[in-house]
């Protein structure tokens, strides 16, 4: 495994999030650091069998400690993680040891690939983090990057399943963290996606990895996961 410096510099609107981002890795350091991580990893893992089935290139933007890199390594030929966290990218370090990760600071909104270089891009519980006009800017970048056969996956809260935080929550946190499933594929189609497919995530004291991709359940589950691919003329 590899560790690499800064690839590319931030765009202005990526590095101002870069202290939010690095005070919500501390957060996390507080609680179980990797049960969630894996259990999470190996749905994701889960889903790529059912769309596709294992990719060559891939890069997670997000990748944290690198609970989820580490289990989806296995099914990546060459596996990529970006985070702007310096603190996070030597957890991940450590803990993708000796697994074909390679480890870059670098942004989601500013991705140093080259355009329709890339099989697969996902990221799991960052895009809850933004705007739909930031979701979107993303979104963008990812669908320069993907091959016309590529895949983006990422998952995106369930307010059915957080039922207190959400009615806690301002209008605006609501708009920020609980996007309803027609935002969301707006945004996709909006930024260059054309096919999208849509899959539970985890349930509630569950640890299914592998269920039915049934209305029940993503209404349910945790998050919801969103498998979308590049539109045939992009825009």
């Amino acid at each position: 495994m590899k560790t690499q410096p800064v690839a590319q510099p931030f765009s202005p609107r990526s590095s101002q999030l870069e202290a939010h981002l690095v005070q919500r890795y501390r957060r996390w350091q507080s609680w179980d650091r990797f049960a969630y991580k894996h259990i999470k990893g190996a749905r994701l893992v889960a889903i790529l069998e059912e769309t596709g089935g294992a990719a060559r290139r891939g890069v997670e933007i997000g990748v944290g400690p690198g609970g989820v890199a580490s289990v989806v390594s296995g099914s990546v030929g060459r596996l990529v993680g970006l985070d702007l966290s310096p603190d996070a990218l030597v957890t991940a370090s450590a803990h993708c040891a000796g697994l074909p990760v390679s480890l870059v600071r670098a942004s989601g909104f500013v991705l140093p690939f080259a355009t329709s270089s890339l099989d697969l891009v996902y990221c799991s519980q960052v895009l809850h983090l933004f705007t739909n006009a930031t979701r979107f800017a993303l979104m963008r970048e990812v669908a320069r990057v993907l091959r016309p056969d590529g895949r983006f996956v990422f998952d995106m809260k369930n307010r059915v399943a957080h039922p207190l935080q959400y009615l806690r929550a301002s209008s605006r946190k609501r708009a920020i963290v609980y996007p309803t499933p027609v935002e969301v594929l707006t945004l996709l189609e909006a930024s260059g996606f054309g096919e999208v497919h849509v899959f539970p995530g985890l349930l509630p004291r569950c640890r299914w990895i592998r269920m039915p991709n049934v209305a029940l359940f993503r209404r349910l589950a945790h998050t919801r996961f969103y498998v979308a691919r590049p539109a045939a003329l992009r825009r």
